[in-house]
Parts: C-alpha cells; structure tokens; sequence
C-alpha cells in the first residue's frame, strides 16, 4: 500500500491563509484541514496550535519592493518609471498585506503582538526609499528636497489607498493608482534639467607663410 502524500508546509500556510481571509479569525481548523484532504489531528501535529498556524499564514513578510530598490537607479528607465514601478509593485504587496492584518488585529492574538517584526513592512519600505531617492540626489538625476520626507509621502499616499480600498471598495480610492501614483511622484520629485552642452570650438586656423 503507498503512503499518502505529504502535504508541503506551503501548502499548509496557503490553505490556512485563504480559510482566515474567508472566515476570519473564528474559523474552524476542521476547515482548513479539510481543504488540505488531511484530518484535524494530522494538522495539529504539524503546525502545534491554531494562533501558530494563524501567525505563520498571515504575518508580515518584508515588502518584495525592497530588492526592487536595492540596486539603485537603472539607465533604461526614467526616474519617474523606476519609482512608479515600484511603487506598484510595492501596492501589490499590500493589496496582499493588508486583509491579514486586519484578521490579525481581530484575532485573540491581536494586532501588536501578531504583526511584530525586526523591521515592520511599512518602515523597511520608507527606509529603502529614502535611500534610494537619496541616490537620486546626489547624482543630480532629480531635484528631491528631502529624501525621507518624499518617501513617507508617497508610502502613507500609498498605504491609504490600499487600506480605503481594502474597507470601502473603489469609491474610497478613486482614481486609478498608477495615474494618481505619477502625478504625486512629479509634483515631489522634479526631473533635473538637462545640462547644457558646451559649445565646440573650432581650431585656430594656420597663418599662410
């Protein structure tokens, strides 16, 4: 007779995840073990408890947008591009994050003690992009006044959309985000001016003896 197959801690954390998402904080373990073809008992001996298995499904992970930052500006895109790019990117990221913590946060674990991390997702973004606009300064590539101070704009811009979408739909985030994303990142960063050419002299010309 063959063994059944394991089933991949992933996988656990992925049908755990959707289950909370759908249920809430109440949801039933019978659920979740359900979904995975395994009995309630195998699943506890995986996982140890229902708060642990709740804490591994649905805590924070370090926002994706960071290694997008990391290397810094790139030469086949504007700086406009590069920071709508990931600022995007980063907006997924939170379309993800922000579901979880509100199970977190209504949990019996709550909010502070549930999504406490070394580096909380919101300021590890802040901070790679108050790094990365600072990169942008100093090679003269844009005008940005105050690094720090653009970057938590454009992320508590950010983060509200996401949070007023995620409770009211559409018609709390109006607007497109990537148009309402542009137009906030040219009114904070400024592109530098192209610097002018210097005007080519001619040889002096040879005197005919």
């Amino acid at each position: 007779m063959s063994r059944p197959q394991r089933v991949l801690d992933s996988q656990i954390d992925e049908a755990a995840r959707a289950v909370f998402l759908e249920q809430g904080p109440a949801a039933p373990l019978h659920d979740i073990a359900k979904r995975l073809g395994i009995s309630q008992a195998a699943l506890l001996h995986r996982v140890g408890t229902k708060d642990a298995l709740m804490l591994r499904a649905l805590r924070p992970v370090p926002p994706s947008a960071v290694a997008l930052l990391a290397p810094g500006t790139r030469e086949d895109a504007s700086v406009e591009d590069q920071l709508l790019e990931a600022l995007l990117h980063h907006r997924d990221f939170l379309r993800q994050l922000v579901p979880c913590l509100f199970v977190l946060h209504y949990s019996m674990l709550g909010g502070a003690r549930a999504t406490q991390t070394d580096t909380p997702p919101p300021v590890a973004l802040r901070e790679a992009l108050t790094t990365w606009l600072s990169r942008v300064k100093r090679a003269g590539l844009a005008e940005v006044a105050a690094p720090k101070v653009v970057a938590e704009a454009l992320c508590g811009a950010l983060e509200a959309r996401c949070f007023n979408a995620h409770v009211g739909g559409a018609t709390y985030a109006p607007g497109e985000d990537a148009t309402v994303l542009r137009q906030l990142i040219r009114v904070l960063v400024v592109p530098a001016e192209p610097r002018p050419r210097r005007a080519v002299r001619p040889p002096p010309k040879r005197r005919s003896r």
